[in-house]
């Protein structure tokens, strides 16, 4: 059985130690690499499709800010071969890894040693490999929302009510760090009311530690339901990849006026939702995903090298490369 890390209650908006998940588009090639050093620290990023990954650029960003000397690549798995790939890493001395689509449970169920976030969420998408062999896992993407929501955005959410929308890996990944903020209340919503059900049951020992009313509703039940006015909507499903609209049709009566509106995905992935409560609720504030991926690359940085880079100048980087505002 794996080791696992026990989750703390930590104040809200503390600092937390955890990478990468949510990927999009990089000009460089796979074998991009942060300092062309022959004894440079191994990393990459593994996923299908992997090509179109920005962490290579991010780390790279990082490694020239802290004077670190490390190499970054992408390597594309087979769908039926991550173990295979994961094993050929380790054997050629990969220090660690970024995981992404679609194989962030089979790194989770893969390693020795796995975080109390990732035995909760049932994925990872940072892993240390030890010299000795061992693998340990962790997850970073719910660590990269809180601090892009927190510290980017100066949006507290210690007594708040949150809506959170999707019960799929996003939306456990998310779950636990953004308990840990302490907010009023949380209510998991989807499509399938079962497994926000199963998700919410998961989280539900954490979430009465930590005194938050935590409650799972299907999506369709959401405008039926008594439920407070919610000051964050986070949006963790693919229904902005997808086109889909979500069957929410009193926004305006369930948000606040000044409510927080956030997508995982960013740039055009996530103008579809945006826009859409844009139009609902034209005092909201709206903001995509982009700081959370650098957030996250940023936890993973950290728990590789034991310092945290600073990530507002990547951030600023990226949205002048990407031409997005927040």
């Amino acid at each position: 059985m794996a080791a696992t890390t026990p989750i703390q209650p930590t104040p809200p908006s503390a600092a937390r130690d955890t990478d990468d998940a949510h990927d999009t588009h990089d000009t460089h090639d796979t074998h991009d690499t942060a300092a062309n050093h022959a004894d440079a620290d191994r990393y990459v990023v593994i996923g299908n499709p992997i090509a179109h990954s920005r962490s290579p650029a991010i780390h790279r960003h990082f490694a020239a800010l802290t004077g670190q000397a490390l190499e970054y690549e992408r390597r594309l798995a087979p769908l039926d071969g991550f173990a295979d790939t994961l094993a050929q890493l380790c054997q050629s001395g990969v220090r660690g890894c970024n995981v992404t689509v679609p194989f962030k449970q089979q790194a989770a169920a893969l390693a020795s040693i796995r975080s109390q976030r990732v035995e909760l969420a049932g994925a990872a998408n940072t892993l240390i490999l030890h010299a000795d062999g061992r693998i340990e896992a962790h997850n970073t993407d719910g660590i990269g929302l809180v601090r892009d929501i927190t510290a980017n955005a100066g949006f507290a959410l210690a007594g708040r009510h949150l809506l959170l929308l999707g019960a799929g890996g996003a939306a456990a990944g998310a779950l636990a760090p953004l308990l840990q903020e302490r907010p009023a209340s949380i209510t998991v919503a989807n499509r399938s009311a079962g497994r926000a059900q199963a998700l919410v049951a998961l989280h539900q020992p954490l979430a009465q530690q930590l005194g938050v009313a935590l409650r799972a509703l299907a999506l369709d039940a959401v405008d039926k339901s008594a439920l407070p006015r919610m000051h964050a909507l986070i949006n963790a499903t693919a229904s902005s990849l997808q086109g889909q609209a979500l069957p929410l049709q009193r926004l305006d009566q369930l948000l606040t006026d000044d409510a927080l509106a956030y997508d995982m995905m960013y740039g055009p992935a996530a103008q579809g939702f945006l826009g859409w409560v844009g139009q609902h609720c034209p005092e909201a504030r709206l903001r995509d995903g982009l700081g959370m991926l650098v957030e996250q690359a940023a936890e993973s940085f950290q728990l590789w090298r034991g310092l945290r880079p600073p990530s507002q100048p990547v951030l600023q980087a990226l949205r002048q490369e990407l031409d997005l505002t927040p």
